[in-house]
Formats: structure tokens, C-alpha cells, sequence
């Protein structure tokens, strides 16, 4: 009996135990979702498919960037609401489309990533400059929403 008493508190505790770990986490896996949601979202900023980015963004995102331009860095941040209501007032957007040639993705725990996306903006076939793209991820109810986006751009002169 004190054998089978022992058995059922020593199952009980593994269980317990199990119970309170994470589930083993797919690093591969997660770091190709965080990079999706990145390459979503660059697609829609270039097309300026404003109504597809919500859902990318978590709620209180922040967008930032710098760019070289006539000899000077001007810079700029905005909340992701801002940003959106900006895209939308464009009434003749200039698209563009940014392939990126190298991603760096760091990630821990399976709830934050952070994504350096390096990159080159086309526009008419024709490269206008070099990104660095660097965004922040966040894993809300199970899902990986972009809580900053932030780039530097630096223009392509000719020679």
C-alpha cells in the first residue's frame, strides 16, 4: 500500500512539474512566422495596401525612421495609427517594392523577436536605395504582431 501511495505522489508531482513547462519550442518554425509577417508587410507598405497592415501591427506600435536626403538626415517617428492615416491621405503613391538580400533574426523565449532586414527600394525597376529595416515583434494571444518598424535609408548615387 505505501509502495502505491509513494507511486501516485511521485506521478502526481511529475505531472505538476510538466505541467508548469513551456511547450518545446520550434525556434525554426517561429523565426520563419516572424519573418513572413516582415516580407507581409513590406509587400503591402510598397503597394500601399493600407487596409491589409492593421493586422500585422500590435495596437500601440510605433514606426521610426532616417533617411539621407540633399546632404542632410531628417527623421521621424509615429504611432502606427498615424502612419496608416498618412499612407491613406496619399492620393498618388509612388509604389516600390524592397526584396530583402539578408535577414538577421534574433529571438528568446518564443515571445519577442527582433528582425534586422537588409534590403534594396525599387521603384520603376530602378534601385533608389539601401534599407536597413529593423523591427520588433511581440507574440500577442498566440500570434506575432509587429510592435515597431524602424529603417534607415540611404540613397544610391549614381557614379
Amino acid at each position: 500500500m505505501k509502495k502505491t501511495v509513494l507511486l501516485l505522489i511521485l506521478f502526481t508531482i511529475s505531472l505538476l512539474t510538466f505541467a508548469q513547462q513551456p511547450g518545446e519550442l520550434d525556434l525554426d518554425a517561429e523565426k520563419a512566422e516572424v519573418k513572413e509577417i516582415v516580407e507581409r508587410f513590406l509587400k503591402a507598405a510598397g503597394n500601399y495596401e493600407v487596409d491589409s497592415m492593421p493586422i500585422l501591427f500590435s495596437e500601440k506600435a510605433n514606426i521610426g525612421g532616417a533617411s539621407f536626403r540633399n546632404g542632410e538626415w531628417n527623421s521621424f517617428t509615429m504611432s502606427i495609427a498615424e502612419f496608416l492615416k498618412l499612407l491613406r491621405s496619399q492620393s498618388n503613391p509612388k509604389k516600390y517594392t524592397e526584396p530583402v538580400t539578408k535577414y538577421t533574426i534574433y529571438m528568446d523565449g518564443g515571445m519577442l523577436a527582433f528582425v534586422k532586414a537588409d534590403a534594396l527600394l525599387i521603384r520603376n525597376g530602378t534601385p533608389q536605395s539601401n534599407n536597413f529595416d529593423y523591427f520588433t515583434l511581440i507574440k500577442e494571444e498566440g500570434h506575432w504582431k509587429i510592435l515597431n518598424g524602424s529603417y534607415v535609408s540611404i540613397p544610391i548615387v549614381e557614379q
